[in-house]
């Protein structure tokens, strides 16, 4: 067996791939919504903003988790 080929398959890989292509999407509403292209903006610029949008989702993700854990406790916050 190929090890090599293994990597492409283990989950924190993919969650992050996933997360990454969520930011983009997210990144790319953003600037229709305010008007913007990709190209106004420079390489460096646009990873800026995914590393901002790919943080916001990951602590979305933890809060929401967080949450189902609670739920499942029957522990209610509100």
């Amino acid at each position: 067996m190929d090890f090599g080929q293994l990597g492409e398959y283990l989950p924190h890989r993919l969650i992050r791939k996933r997360i990454r292509k969520t930011a983009i999407r997210r990144v790319r509403r953003e600037l229709v919504l305010r008007g913007k292209q990709e190209s106004e903006f420079s390489a460096e610029e646009l990873e800026y903003l995914l590393a901002d949008e790919e943080k916001a989702v990951i602590s979305e993700l933890q809060r929401t988790s967080l949450f189902g854990a609670l739920a499942l406790l029957g522990i209610n916050l509100f």
